[in-house]
């Protein structure tokens, strides 16, 4: 196996493992994101809850199988990344941590119950918000040195085409998590979302529009295949308007949708880790050694299989719908 084969797997399993992520852990992100909006009652609260709580630590694991991809395969995107958006990642991090404990705690922790409901709320919100900010710079491009070093500030990182990005993320990730709970809770914050859904499938269907137009005008003398650009547009836009009239299939729709969007990343990305605004790291000029990239492969063929097996184990043990009046988790 030569290095360019490794080099292109490498890269493909870093978009699949992020995929895996938004498809997995975007219900927990998205239904926080619209905690107080849907779930006036703590029956709601407990219901939706109850619905991701057997789920987050599985789905987190697809985060970190990126990161370690990237650190293995393109060390010096790990090491530029996490250098010049640190202080992000320290907010993204803090976040992700208070959402999960309110997961455990909200009902152990009865005095302090509004401040767990409100951390679910607000630490998802601010992930599902800056995820996207980050990969919007990252297309866009950070200014780096000849070395890759990052030679910016975190002001930087707040341009209008990431940001953009950044509500864009935040909902398709509230689409998709909407889906979710119409196949798998059944509650008065489920009706709730519902009767939300074509608010915010047409919020994103019109910020996916802009998004495609500004992206092609910003990236056309750039992205891999225009063709293939315009073909993944369309599917996502059609995928938009199947959810308005197959509502209770939404959450397969915005699946689709998720790995679409992952596909016309990697299409504008291509070869591209890490876009600079003059120096950029790619999957030629920032790979590690042959030996390495053998080892992660093997490493991957090793434990996905074992990642995918408890993954499948939780939703089947955990298949039925969840209701108010279901003890929590």
């Amino acid at each position: 196996m030569d290095s360019y084969l490794t080099q292109h797997i490498l890269y493909i399993v870093i978009g699949v493992a992020f995929f895996a992520y938004s498809f997995l852990y975007g219900p927990i992100l998205g239904s926080g994101s619209i905690f107080h909006l849907i779930a006036k009652t703590h029956e709601d609260r407990k219901t939706i809850l109850n619905s991701v709580a057997p789920f987050w630590d599985g789905a987190g694991v697809w985060l970190i199988a990126a990161a370690v991809v990237i650190w293995g395969a393109f060390p010096q995107a790990y090491a530029t990344i996490f250098g010049g958006f640190f202080l992000a990642l320290f907010v993204v991090l803090v976040s992700i941590i208070l959402s999960v404990a309110a997961i455990e705690l909200y009902h152990k922790d009865e005095i302090r119950r509004n401040f767990w409901a409100n951390s679910y709320f607000i630490g998802n919100l601010i992930v599902s918000f800056l995820f996207g900010v980050a990969l919007g710079n990252v297309i866009l491009g950070i200014p780096m040195n000849q070395d890759f070093h990052f030679t910016g500030s975190f002001f930087d990182l707040l341009r209008p085409f990431p940001l953009f990005m950044g509500l864009l993320s935040l909902f398709i990730l509230i689409n998709h998590s909407i889906g979710y709970l119409i196949i798998k809770t059944e509650s008065q914050a489920t009706n709730n979302a519902i009767k939300l859904l074509p608010i915010t499938n047409t919020i994103f269907l019109v910020l996916f529009i802009v998004f495609s137009i500004w992206g092609f005008f910003l990236f056309k003398n750039v992205i891999f295949n225009i063709g293939l650009y315009w073909i993944l547009v369309i599917l996502i836009v059609i995928l938009s308007l199947f959810i308005y009239k197959f509502v209770n299939f939404s959450f397969w729709f915005t699946t689709l949708q998720l790995f679409l969007s992952w596909g016309l990343i990697g299409v504008i990305m291509y070869p591209n880790v890490v876009r600079g605004i003059e120096n950029s790291i790619n999957i030629f000029n920032a790979t590690s050694s042959p030996v390495t990239q053998k080892a992660m492969i093997f490493i991957l063929v090793i434990g996905l299989p074992f990642v995918i097996a408890y993954t499948y184990y939780s939703y089947f043990v955990f298949r039925n719908k969840f209701t108010p009046d279901q003890d929590l988790y």
